[in-house]
């Protein structure tokens, strides 16, 4: 018997009917293709296999288990694949009807073990057919798996990864997965997947459908994302050997994402915070250009006082006060820090 061309994995957690988009959009893309959907539900209250019955949509498998998070789902997803191509696939989130099909293709014909495409939005409610799709722009258009996977940084459902390339990099993952990763599931896997030697194809097109809608999302608390994110980097920091040209460059990057994520930071924001992503740009971003770390006037101005310095100055004039963009007490949020292992 045959291998599907592609394995879709969803993890579930708790959606109710919100799943018929996501369901509905795999379908569409499946057309003319062998593809195997793949559900993990994560612990949810309500059975994910009763209402994706009540909805109609028969996927391959239905996997139950015990609430683990969004990372350990999609791993224990990849448990079960069967399929040549892997494709994770949040529950509130769409593709395009031809994103499977260009994607593979273009992996066939480059031989890329890895393809990714733009990115739309919609805001999931009413009839399917009825949505409302918007480009968000064109990604940087790159080969290189570095600058993919820590610079252009897609949506979790963009990348297709070849299967056994996926396995290989999960297998022998720099530093192990944690559920202090779940918020940020897919930098687990960008960033052990950064130094290794491979091969990216993009598919020009907003084929990735972000779907927006007023229940729960990992995003409507940016802080969780940003104290997971520097748990990864810091894990990556500590992990990452610098014994190969692709693994010196991809340190170097992390390095320069470290310092523009502190650029950005509001005025006011965690100082603890602050003073780990440097010591990141510090430890990692060791020969960087300036060109790599801002435009004519920052470069002007770090000539003169520093890199750091020259950010620092920007900073009071460029960024906003955490109270205008706050989602969480500094408490809840200090709390996040200490759940981290020391840098």
């Amino acid at each position: 018997m045959n291998a599907p061309d592609l394995s879709v994995i969803i993890p579930v957690y708790n959606r109710g009917e919100l799943i018929r988009y996501t369901l509905e959009s795999v379908q569409r893309a499946s057309t003319g293709l062998a593809v195997e959907v793949i559900i993990i539900d994560d612990g949810s209250t309500t059975p994910a296999a009763d209402d994706i019955a009540r909805l109609g949509y028969k996927p391959a498998k239905v996997v139950r288990q015990h609430n683990q998070g969004l990372l350990l789902a999609r791993l224990s997803g990849l448990h079960h694949v069967t399929g040549k191509h892997v494709l994770f696939l949040d529950s509130d989130d769409l593709v395009s009807t031809n994103k499977f099909r260009l994607q593979l293709d273009a992996m066939r014909s480059t031989g890329a073990d890895v393809s990714y495409t733009d990115q739309a939005h919609t805001t999931l409610g009413g009839d399917y057919d009825a949505l409302s799709i918007t480009p968000q722009g064109a990604l940087q258009d790159t080969t290189d798996p570095a600058v993919f996977f820590l610079q252009v940084q897609p949506a979790p459902h963009s990348p297709i990864f070849r299967t056994d390339y996926l396995r290989d990099l999960s297998d022998h993952a720099f530093f192990p997965p944690s559920p202090l990763y779940n918020p940020v599931a897919e930098i687990w896997f960008y960033q052990n997947a950064a130094p290794r030697r491979g091969h990216v194809v993009r598919v020009p097109g907003p084929h990735t459908i972000i779907g927006g809608h007023p229940g729960a999302r990992l995003t409507n608390h940016w802080e969780r994302l940003a104290a997971a994110s520097l748990g990864v980097m810091e894990a990556f920091a500590r992990s990452c050997p610098a014994d190969t040209p692709e693994a010196r460059n991809a340190r170097r990057l992390l390095g320069q994402v470290a310092f523009h994520s502190w650029r950005k930071l509001a005025r006011g924001f965690s100082p603890e915070f602050q003073s780990r992503e440097l010591a990141l740009f510090r430890r990692l971003a060791i020969g960087s250009p300036l060109s790599a770390l801002g435009g004519g006037g920052f470069q002007l101005l770090a000539r003169m006082l520093g890199p750091i310095n020259a950010a620092r100055l920007l900073k009071l004039y460029q960024t906003s006060s955490y109270e205008k963009i706050r989602t969480m007490d500094d408490a809840t949020f200090q709390q996040l820090l200490a759940a981290l292992p020391a840098p």
